[in-house]
């Protein structure tokens, strides 16, 4: 079905492979459409937790210049990159937990989709970046933005302005990713969480994703006021019920999703 993607199901967890490993997995218009195709089908999906990593020896270096140099005007280059931004705010928006793996390389628009993800785990040896200002543009696929809002605005400055990556050390510190395991470890690390994740009730998992979201573009009282109707809502939930038995029944709880 796709190209320059794999995805497989197992267990109730999506993996999304980029897959152009002998250009390190550099992002071109086909592999946007196709990303932003799987989005859209997966709206609706019941999958525990979702993880995007690259075939290879890197994550994605980024967005496939020799295509780029192929788009001749700024209103179609325009039309691209409105495609790339829909496409990363739909994996952003999708309601179950995104984990990102990322190994070697994730630069520009890789670096962008993995920020794009709820949780990222790197290996050791990897490092984070968006170069773009050093081809005379700038991050396109929301970079300016989502780095804007998860680093200190000097550290966000600095990796825009100069284009200098960030290694895995230097991202933990900074609160950019969540955990460093050794190369080649990541993608396991991060089904680990996935299995984790897929056995959490759902339907609180997607409030907590939605409520931690919104609380970056609304004020503390509204915050408090989606956070009160969440808990409501949940309260009246069956996972919330089973929840509660199996803790006083001192047991594994057993979450339906209702």
């Amino acid at each position: 079905m796709y190209e320059t993607i794999d995805y497989t199901i197992e267990d109730g967890i999506g993996v999304v492979r980029l897959n152009r490993p002998d250009k390190l997995n550099a992002i071109n218009p086909q592999m946007v459409g196709e990303l932003r195709a799987l989005a859209d089908s997966l709206r609706g999906a019941d999958l525990g937790a979702l993880i995007f990593t690259g075939n290879g020896r890197a994550f994605s270096a980024g967005a496939d210049i020799s295509k780029l140099v192929e788009i001749g005007r700024a209103d179609e280059f325009m039309k691209f990159i409105e495609r790339i931004q829909t496409a990363y705010n739909e994996i952003e928006d999708l309601p179950f937990p995104t984990i990102a793996a990322i190994d070697g390389l994730a630069y520009g628009g890789g670096c962008e989709l993995a920020l794009a993800c709820d949780l990222r785990i790197m290996a050791r040896d990897a490092s984070l970046g968006v170069p773009e200002i050093r081809i005379g543009v700038l991050p396109g696929a929301g970079g300016t933005q989502r780095l804007g809002r998860m680093l200190p605005p000097a550290i966000a400055k600095r990796m825009i302005y100069f284009g200098d990556p960030l290694g895995s050390d230097a991202a933990l510190r900074y609160g950019l990713i969540n955990e460093v395991v050794e190369p080649g470890r990541a993608f396991q690390t991060a089904l680990q969480w996935a299995r984790r994740l897929a056995q959490l009730p759902p339907l609180a998992l997607r409030s907590a994703k939605l409520l931690v979201h919104g609380a970056q573009e609304t004020s503390l009282k509204s915050g408090i006021e989606s956070e009160r109707q969440a808990l409501a809502f949940l309260f009246g939930t069956e996972d919330r019920r089973e929840g509660m038995r199996a803790f006083l029944e001192k047991r594994a709880p057993a979450f339906c999703g209702r």
